[in-house]
């Protein structure tokens, strides 16, 4: 999906809040709770700090954005691996 056009974030307008895009370049870590089993993806702005472990945060579930909720993972993992940037491996 688009993101970013030069440098400025985009954001998809729709009345459907579940098909609405967040603006700006995104980092995905997955979440696990004490027994290692995975409970939540967490989607966030490449620009905010990364979540940690025993750290609580405050969350938005895409379609109730107006509703948030405390989480505290006991690990977290980085989804995404960047390969490429500005076309160069």
């Amino acid at each position: 999906q688009l993101v970013e056009v030069n440098g400025s974030p985009c954001l998809k307008l729709t009345e459907d809040e579940e098909k609405m895009t967040i603006p700006g370049i995104k980092s995905i870590y997955r979440l696990r709770d004490a027994a290692g089993h995975p409970f939540m993806d967490l989607m966030a702005l490449e620009e905010e700090p990364a979540p940690g472990a025993g750290q609580e945060l405050r969350i938005r579930v895409l379609g109730r954005l107006e509703e948030t909720s405390k989480v505290i993972p006991s690990t977290v993992e980085p989804l995404q691996r960047v390969y490429f940037r500005d076309g160069q491996v």
